[in-house]
């Protein structure tokens, strides 16, 4: 490894490729404004020092990164100036974890850093069941900006949320606890391009927050409210005229008129969406009569149309 105290890497058309290992030291920066990033291998570890004595890499705002993973990122703080399409090439312990953020806000500049490790104070607000004790981010920096957290199978959310994705909400640390973040999981993971499940997938904040009031940012369950929702959903459709299952049930849903369904294939790509679900889908392509291939497919239930996922899960299509 070598030190690095302040690199700058200028071009408009180069591309830096990253081969190795790299060091920055507490204070130091390596500041890359080329419109692409890609690592091929080697960790580079910007030291974390103490306080705001830290190391880190830092992107200009027309940078992307590409190919980090497990094996290749940025073990430490990075820096973003890009607002609208950066995703942080961050990891910890060969596991890669990276984080996103849109702002409107021309001022707005966050510093990330992933710990795969509990944070030190697992004190939670009475909205919160409780947070991971696996992992979290260090978030630091200014200007309002709407935060998207990632996760993979070292996340194990199976145990966080007791196999129930719809359990999982943001929770950002302010210096004497965790306080529940408005936030819904996305239709599809920025990570990975896929439909959220258990084992990877991401989520975001309704609204921007700032940064400035909160050190660090997790994945937490979510207490029980009045608000909560139980409801079955059925698990299958096979809409032979037997009078079983040939519409999709959920129950309850005829009380809440606002409702929106939305039904996607393991691509993502939408398949069925409806406000005011009837508990008439026979599990046909969007509102045609061609039913659907056989197979599982990935469907949000937004009983109050707010945009909080309460439900989500898995239905499989059978002829």
């Amino acid at each position: 490894m070598f030190s690095v105290f302040f690199l700058i890497v200028f071009s408009s058309y180069a591309q830096l490729t990253l081969n190795g290992d790299l060091y920055i030291s507490p204070k130091g920066q390596m500041h890359v404004t080329v419109p692409k990033t890609v690592f091929m291998s080697g960790v580079t570890l910007a030291d974390r020092g103490s306080g705001n004595q830290y190391g880190f890499m830092s992107f200009g705002e027309n940078s992307i990164t590409e190919r980090a993973d497990h094996n290749t990122h940025v073990n430490g703080f990075v820096r973003s100036y890009n607002r609208k399409d950066f995703v942080y090439p961050i990891g910890h312990d060969n596991i890669y974890q990276p984080v996103h953020f849109k702002s409107d806000d021309t001022d707005a500049i966050l510093d990330f850093a992933y710990s795969h490790k509990a944070h030190h104070d697992l004190n939670t607000g009475n909205t919160l069941k409780k947070v991971s004790d696996e992992f979290y981010w260090s978030i630091k920096g200014n200007g309002s900006s709407k935060i998207y957290l990632s996760w993979s199978t070292f996340s194990n959310l199976d145990k966080l949320t007791d196999n129930l994705l719809e359990n999982l909400v943001i929770a950002a640390y302010d210096g004497e606890e965790w306080k529940n973040i408005p936030a819904e999981i996305d239709e599809v993971s920025f990570q990975e391009g896929s439909i959220p499940n258990l084992l990877a997938g991401s989520m975001s904040s309704k609204e921007p927050i700032d940064p400035e009031n909160f050190t660090a940012i997790t994945l937490a369950r979510k207490g029980s409210t009045g608000d909560s929702y139980d409801f079955e959903v059925s698990e299958a459709i096979t809409p032979n005229g037997d009078g079983v299952n040939d519409t999709w049930f959920v129950e309850n849903i005829l009380d809440y008129p606002n409702s929106i369904v939305k039904v996607f294939n393991r691509l993502g790509q939408p398949v069925f969406e409806a406000i005011g679900y009837q508990n008439d889908w026979r599990g046909n392509y969007k509102k045609n009569s061609n039913a659907l291939p056989e197979g599982s497919y990935y469907f949000v239930i937004d009983l109050e149309n707010d945009g909080t996922a309460d439900k989500t899960g898995w239905i499989y299509i059978t002829q």
